[in-house]
């Protein structure tokens, strides 16, 4: 050790000395803390940092741990050589260990022992990982080196101190980086986020992450040059489509029933300018919260396989068609009056007629709490209006780019295969029609071949 660093060491305890006998011991941080998020509960904060609830509650001295607001500072016990504070963060596209531990600004001993790693298989895309986050310490990724280009002429290019580089960039030999070689910089000096798969891609993401049952996944894509994307998502083939303001996206729906654990994702590019490029990288799925609906008596036609499977291929033909139009903008609106009332929700665990819970919801049901009423959610074309064993009276709505929207049971329907209809408009009216144990509206939301949560539709607006 220098006798430079000897002497700040001796002034900086000597400065910790004099604060400490200026501070109370209780006003004191004997460890790392985790601010409280909107959502975070006691049990998933404990599962998150690997301590019990019981630990939380002593040493944080919770008189009512049932009563946790969002920004209350929580020490989390167990970690003795960390102090800070800690966030989660999940796991984004294109990120390795390696990579996540420099954009952390943390050493890789802390890192692991932070997120108690014991293989880099471990850290898969939307895995959340927990990071100590420090004003000082927070890099960003600048960017790939292109062929036969420098540190320098990266550093210049981007109008950034070249020496700034080499010190965000501790390890790596300016003079043999070779193209590729992903290269850091200050966050607060990187104006654009930039992809690490290639140098023609500004950013791609995956929204949610990490993926959960039922949900409504967007890729999005931002590119230096026009680009063709194909890939695949949990083995369902994605469609990509170009947004006016530039950037590609693809929508995705996640079965409700899709087996929780690991996951792939595949996207293949093809630039205007003959580049190439193909990813693939493993993710999270989390089963979703679905409860089981108490057993239902139905007529046993409407769930006889001889009558179920028909309807079911001609609606997955039916739902399966792709418009290369987007007819829908903005949030997708409520189809029933208000007040409205929920009689069953997305994904609920069914039984019919005393048999197995091997069924799930698929969409929502609204009972008839105010009008008789059904409207159309988004803009769209019909495409399916007439009577079927299961669903009834039964509309379906194509609103382009493989987003459907469906409406059972209806007593009358107002429109007819091939018509134009607006967000708001009259369709039908709730009937009791098909497999049904009293009057109410079924709807649901189509994703490229998927029914997902169609309380998203209203809350979110995609892409």
């Amino acid at each position: 050790m220098s006798l430079m660093r000897k002497l700040v060491n001796v002034l900086l305890t000597l400065i910790l000395l004099t604060a400490g006998l200026q501070t109370s011991v209780s006003a004191q941080t004997p460890g790392p803390y985790y601010v409280v998020q909107p959502g975070d509960t006691l049990n998933d904060i404990a599962a998150r940092f690997g301590v019990s609830a019981e630990d939380l509650i002593a040493v944080n001295q919770l008189a009512n741990p049932d009563i946790l607001s969002a920004g209350t500072q929580l020490l989390i016990p167990g970690l003795p050589d960390i102090q800070g504070l800690l966030t989660t963060q999940a796991v984004p596209l294109g990120m390795d260990m390696e990579r996540l531990i420099q954009l952390s600004g943390i050493d890789s001993d802390t890192f692991i022992s932070l997120n108690r790693i014991t293989s880099p298989n471990e850290l898969f895309a939307g895995a959340q990982m927990i990071l100590l986050e420090s004003e000082d310490n927070r890099l960003g990724s600048l960017g790939v080196l292109k062929t036969s280009e420098s540190w320098l002429e990266l550093a210049t290019n981007k109008g950034i101190n070249p020496w700034t580089l080499v010190l965000s960039n501790s390890g790596q030999n300016p003079q043999s980086a070779s193209p590729g070689t992903l290269v850091f910089a200050p966050s607060n000096l990187i104006s654009s986020q930039t992809s690490t798969i290639s140098d023609q891609l500004e950013s791609i993401e995956l929204t949610p992450l990490p993926l959960v049952q039922g949900n409504t996944a967007v890729i999005q894509i931002n590119t230096k040059q026009p680009a063709a994307f194909s890939g695949s998502l949990n083995s369902m083939p994605l469609q990509f489509f170009q947004d006016p303001s530039g950037f590609y996206y693809a929508l995705q729906g996640i079965h409700a029933m899709a087996t929780p654990g690991l996951t792939q994702i595949t996207i293949n590019g093809a630039f205007e300018s003959g580049e190439n490029f193909s990813f693939s990288q493993m993710l999270l799925l989390k089963a979703g919260y679905f409860v089981e609906d108490p057993p239902l008596e139905v007529d046993p036609a409407t769930i006889d396989p001889a009558n179920t499977k028909p309807e079911e291929d001609m609606i997955r033909v039916t739902t399966s068609a792709l418009t290369p139009e987007r007819y829908w903008s903005g949030l997708f609106l409520l189809p029933v009056d208000e007040p409205s009332c929920i009689k069953s929700w997305y994904g609920n665990r069914r039984s019919y007629n005393s048999g197995p819970y091997n069924f799930f919801h698929t969409g929502v049901d609204y009972g008839v709490c105010a009008t008789f009423n059904i409207y159309s959610a988004a803009d769209g074309v019909v495409v399916f209006a007439g009577p079927l064993t299961v669903r009834g009276n039964t509309t379906y709505i194509d609103h382009g780019q493989g987003v459907f929207t469906g409406y059972f049971h209806q007593k009358e329907i107002q429109v007819k295969a091939g018509d134009i209809v607006t967000a708001g408009q009259l369709i039908g009216q709730i009937g009791s029609t098909g497999r049904v144990t009293g009057p109410h509206l079924h709807w649901e939301v189509w994703v490229n071949g998927i029914q997902v949560e169609p309380l998203d539709w209203l809350e979110i607006s995609y892409p």
